[in-house]
């Protein structure tokens, strides 16, 4: 996809990637690549969350997934770390996420990064028709899922749709876009599960993420302190 580069002159843009980065792994570094590419004069944010409704808890704490993705970052100047969502106490709602940064980005783009397997569950998300309103969205194609082509979600998908992603960068919300990333099919559960069956997941994210599960024992056994707080939170969708 080709974006005209008129389209980002004195433009504001800012794209958030979250997930729980439970671990950050290529897949998340090749998306963030490949909007460095879409769209070079954006600001582009990775947003780790801390309880998300929708997710089982992290395996890794809070300050260790913060550290492995600090230790990628710094070898990706064009990156950036936001970590406003752990510093809260209740489940990590995007919508309240979205509030906040649209009151920061008042006149430019904002670009929500959604998987596929994401967005065709979107209408289980907190106040989900209201994010439309606060941010555009990317839905980025994975290898093994595909957009739904019926019910609330397609339905949205179709009335909000744009095929020119430029068109993201010239409003500051309200349009949809899909991108179809390169075969890369790699998620943090499939690591977590190999690491815990004694198998290694090596070349499956950076060497220097994997030096520290190992030297820190990480996704062996079930954090207690974090899952007392996810307990306490007992969030809903």
């Amino acid at each position: 996809m080709e974006i005209n580069p008129n389209s980002l002159k004195n433009k504001t843009i800012h794209i958030i990637l979250g997930g729980t980065f439970d671990p950050v792994h290529f897949g998340h570094l090749r998306i963030a690549q490949e909007m460095l590419n879409l769209f070079p004069q954006a600001k582009i944010s990775l947003m780790p969350a801390a309880y998300p409704p929708h997710r089982p808890a992290p395996g890794a704490s809070t300050e260790q997934r913060i550290e492995m993705l600090e230790l990628v970052l710094d070898q990706h100047p064009g990156l950036q770390l936001d970590t406003r969502e752990l510093k809260r106490t209740e489940p990590s709602y995007s919508v309240v996420t979205l509030r906040q940064i649209r009151e920061e980005v008042v006149d430019g783009s904002v670009i929500f990064l959604m998987g596929t397997d994401a967005f065709a569950k979107l209408d289980q998300w907190y106040q989900w028709q209201e994010l439309i309103q606060l941010t555009n969205i990317l839905v980025v194609g994975r290898p093994s899922s595909e957009l739904p082509d019926s019910g609330t979600v397609a339905e949205f998908f179709r009335r909000h749709q744009v095929d020119d992603l430029s068109e993201l960068t010239e409003h500051p919300s309200g349009r949809v876009g899909y991108y179809e990333m390169p075969q890369l099919d790699i998620s943090s559960t499939y690591i977590r599960e190999q690491i815990k069956s004694g198998f290694s997941p090596r070349f499956l994210l950076p060497d220097v993420i994997l030096n520290y599960i190992n030297q820190h024992e990480l996704y062996q056994e079930a954090h207690d302190s974090d899952l007392e707080k996810v307990n306490q939170c007992n969030p809903s969708n």
